[in-house]
């Protein structure tokens, strides 16, 4: 028969393994829904969460806060792996561009195909403003309307422009305004008017975006948003655009 602390540290681990298991089956879970499955008191699931989040095990979303095992503890799929790796490299620097300029940073993955919004860091001045945010994360920006999306065509060959247009049934001029607005300016902004979300804001927003790297090879890009009536695109760009690109910058080095 073990000692009590011995049976302690056993149920630690089962309860540890538990939370594991849960978030291995549901991809992403709440303190609450934790809480509700474990049958655990709120504060020791708090704990194991904490104590789980410090070791690598999990990572908590910015936007959701909600709780899924990190990249170096899954198996299996390696665009799902690289995508975690992604925003877990990400998290820190969009937080920290987010609380430095003010605005909404925003992280998108592209994987040759679509291109899937995967973290925002809402500022806490604005958080108000923004009580559904997180509901954009898993949704897919347009690639020739969104900030995020121009930055990437800029990235990509003519022919594979062209072929994505023709499946996403872009007009031609259209396609035409999104490559030559990203080629020259050298960020992507936003089709002002435009939204492609189920989720609407209150008002309408304006964005720039810049694409990111690793590799040699473009896996994404990241964007800040704002309030439309908040400032003009060419004012933001002034006070935060060196921000961007260094925190582009950043994370490409942490991917590396």
């Amino acid at each position: 028969m073990g000692s009590n602390a011995d049976t302690g540290t056993v149920r630690s681990v089962e309860r540890a393994l538990a939370i594991i298991e849960l978030l291995g089956e549901h991809q992403a879970l709440g303190l609450e829904e934790l809480h509700y499955l474990t049958c655990l008191p709120k504060a020791t699931v708090s704990r194991m969460l904490l104590t789980l989040q410090e070791q690598g095990w999990i990572y908590r979303g910015l936007s959701d806060r909600r709780y899924r095992i990190s990249a170096q503890r899954l198996f299996g799929d390696t665009q799902q792996r690289f995508k975690r790796r992604l925003v877990e490299c990400a998290a820190p620097w969009l937080l920290e561009l987010s609380e430095r300029t003010g605005l909404v940073a925003d992280l998108s993955n592209f994987d040759g195909e679509r291109l899937e919004v995967m973290e925002s860091a809402i500022p806490t001045v604005l958080r108000k403003l923004y009580p559904n945010n997180c509901q954009i994360v898993g949704q897919h920006a347009s690639l020739f309307h969104s900030a995020m999306g121009k930055a990437c065509l800029a990235e990509l060959a003519p022919d594979e422009v062209q072929r994505l247009a023709s499946r996403e049934r872009v007009a031609a001029d259209d396609q035409y305004r999104a490559c030559e607005q990203s080629q020259h300016q050298g960020f992507g902004q936003r089709t002002e008017g435009y939204w492609e979300y189920p989720v609407r804001l209150p008002f309408l927003i304006r964005a720039v975006a810049l694409p990111i790297r690793a590799n040699g090879r473009l896996v994404g890009s990241m964007a800040l948003h704002w309030p439309m009536h908040q400032a003009p695109v060419e004012r933001v760009l002034n006070l935060h655009l060196a921000s961007l690109e260094a925190t582009v910058q950043g994370v490409q080095h942490a991917l590396a």
